[in-house]
């Protein structure tokens, strides 16, 4: 994986040729694809690169806190955001990450301040989370509806709105959202769990198999079926 980033940061500073050598934009432009690959490491290296050229770039800083919210490093991540907002940086957005620490140290008070503070789709949707959580199902799914009105191809608010109403036993409804999370390029195996559990508890247990088979076969097929219909015998009691 290493090696596959050297060549694509070589091929991504030959691309920049012409550009301001003393650019950092580039190194942040790498630096997010990398993490949205997956690879935070190879990102906070990007990172780093992009403020040796410009150690005021505040949106490498909160990059960087992103980075290690991914590698459950919040202290680290604490600090970074502390450096952008001393620079100046979009404080919506930091006050996302911050909230997002607080919620993976399960602090839900402190988030929910710091995710009201942003106005950002990220910080909606976590309040939305945040709602359902605490049985505001209602509450939760405006949410939810402001986020993907802003951002139609926001995929984790079609998803979570799908499981708020499946809480809700509006099954049908659900399907709905969910199959607009899973027509988007960034769906896997966790949104088409989803689906297929909508379509079970909504009484189509078929269309739930042939959304399982996309990534299930033979006997892993059939557990995921037999438990489904568990569920679906257990809410019948």
């Amino acid at each position: 994986m290493e090696k596959i980033w050297k060549i694509f940061f070589m091929m991504a500073l030959s691309g920049c040729a012409g550009q301001d050598e003393q650019s950092s934009a580039p190194m942040v432009r790498i630096a997010k694809r990398a993490r949205q690959s997956g690879n935070s490491e190879a990102a906070i290296s990007f990172y780093n690169k992009a403020l040796a050229i410009d150690h005021e770039n505040a949106e490498a800083y909160l990059g960087l806190a992103e980075s290690y919210i991914d590698l459950k490093l919040l202290d680290a991540a604490l600090e970074y955001i502390k450096k952008a907002e001393s620079i100046g940086c979009d404080k919506g957005h930091a006050h996302y990450l911050r909230g997002k620490i607080y919620l993976l140290s399960e602090d839900r008070a402190k988030a929910e301040k710091e995710f009201l503070k942003s106005s950002s789709v990220d910080a909606m949707n976590a309040l939305g989370a945040i709602c359902d959580g605490r049985g505001e199902h209602a509450k939760a799914q405006q949410l939810y509806k402001q986020v993907i009105a802003k951002d139609p191809n926001y995929i984790d608010a079609y998803n979570n709105m799908g499981l708020s109403l499946m809480l809700c036993d509006k099954h049908k409804e659900a399907i709905f959202y969910l199959e607009n999370a899973c027509s988007l390029p960034e769906s896997n195996i966790t949104y088409r769990s989803n689906l297929a559990l909508a379509y079970g508890l909504s009484g189509d247990v078929e269309k739930a198999r042939s959304v399982y088979a996309q990534d299930f076969d033979g006997d892993e097929l059939e557990e995921k079926i037999a438990y489904l219909e568990d569920i679906i015998s257990a809410k019948l009691q």
